[in-house]
């Protein structure tokens, strides 16, 4: 598991970013085993971020993520939305306790 975070440049990104790409995304991410278990936003912090908590499939996630990123899947996720306004990411990996649920 990884939890992501992606800081936009303003409120505007933001919403595009939530409201038009995330929910794209979700859906083509499934087609390569990456599964989007949550997206959230921070609605009283002074920056603009998304967290997203991504689980992979198989035992080799950057494979999984290689297969999507060379895909045409990834060109028309990105199409309508500028990656030049995301000014940082940060991924966190994550190891599940062993009563954890989400496993």
């Amino acid at each position: 598991m990884e939890l992501r975070t992606y800081t936009l440049a303003d409120a505007a990104a933001l919403e595009s970013y939530v409201a038009e790409f995330w929910p794209r995304h979700i859906r083509t991410l499934r087609r390569y085993g990456i599964t989007v278990h949550g997206v959230w936003t921070e609605p009283a912090a002074r920056e603009f971020r998304v967290m997203a908590l991504v689980g992979y499939s198989g035992d080799d996630p950057r494979a999984l993520a290689e297969s999507y990123r060379s895909s045409d899947d990834f060109v028309e996720d990105h199409r309508q939305f500028d990656p030049a306004l995301i000014v940082a990411t940060h991924t966190q990996t994550l190891q599940p306790i062993t009563s954890s649920p989400l496993q």
